[in-house]
């Protein structure tokens, strides 16, 4: 396993937005969490990725524990996210929002690498590996030809595939995608699917989603975590989930 959580509790006052939740995710496939609006998907990322401490339950990250880590420290294990409203730097370029992420690995002075103090040549040894390594991700991506436009000029999906590419620049083992089709149409949900699927096997790594689109997940999860109000209340393959009577009614509502 990739990622376990033991039963994972986080409480806010006297709401308990995730209740004992325990994930088993194995290394290399694409899994998803569902579940109505506050079923507590995005807390459960957000103790993943140290925003939250939980008030309960472990974390475990191949095998160590990871628990109340503080996120940098998270994602240089090699855990990464995107979120559900995105978060780029609009004015800066393409090119600078990646290499902005590869900077988690600057083993010379940051301070130095960003502001150019004199005396330190702007492109460095490591500058310049740093440069090429954002050139190639780019172009594995699809996002060479608007390399030089800035951010907040690109369409949407492209926003959404460049705020993909800056989380795939801190080199992850495990990608955490949180609504990544939030705010698409039908066929930019789809050429998002053939993308994640061609980050998953070009990247080798494993993704973990949150995501409504049920066509998305049905179309590329391998296994799917379902939850309510906090709690899990279905796990399995996507036929499994489909036909549960209690995702139905969690999504649907019961009646007779």
């Amino acid at each position: 396993m990739i990622l376990r959580t033991e039963n994972l509790t986080m409480r806010f006052g006297g709401v308990t937005a995730v209740d004992s939740l325990n994930l088993n995710v194995p290394e290399g496939g694409v899994f998803a969490i569902i579940g109505p609006n506050g079923a507590g998907k995005t807390t459960a990322f957000n103790m993943i990725t140290g925003a939250y401490a939980p008030t309960g339950g472990r974390i475990f990250f191949e095998d160590k524990d990871i628990t109340a880590r503080r996120p940098d420290a998270i994602t240089k294990a090699g855990i990464a996210r995107t979120f559900q409203n995105i978060r780029l730097f609009k004015d800066l370029t393409v090119f600078e929002n990646v290499i902005t992420a590869k900077h988690l690995h600057l083993k010379s002075n940051l301070l130095q690498a960003v502001f150019r103090i004199p005396g330190i040549s702007p492109y460095s040894a490591e500058e310049r590996t740093f440069r090429r390594q954002t050139d190639e991700l780019l172009e594995k991506l699809g996002l060479s030809d608007q390399r030089d436009a800035i951010s907040s000029s690109l369409p949407y999906g492209r926003q959404r595939k460049l705020e993909i590419a800056r989380a795939l620049a801190t080199e992850p083992k495990l990608l955490l995608l949180d609504e990544p089709a939030a705010g698409m149409n039908p066929q930019e949900t789809e050429e998002l699917a053939r993308f994640i699927e061609r980050v998953r096997n070009e990247f080798r790594l494993t993704i973990l989603l949150i995501e409504h689109h049920m066509d998305l997940v049905m179309d590329i999860s391998e296994y799917i975590y379902v939850m309510d109000f906090g709690v899990n209340i279905a796990r399995g393959a996507p036929a499994e989930i489909q036909g549960d009577p209690k995702v139905i009614s969690a999504y649907l509502g019961s009646g007779e």
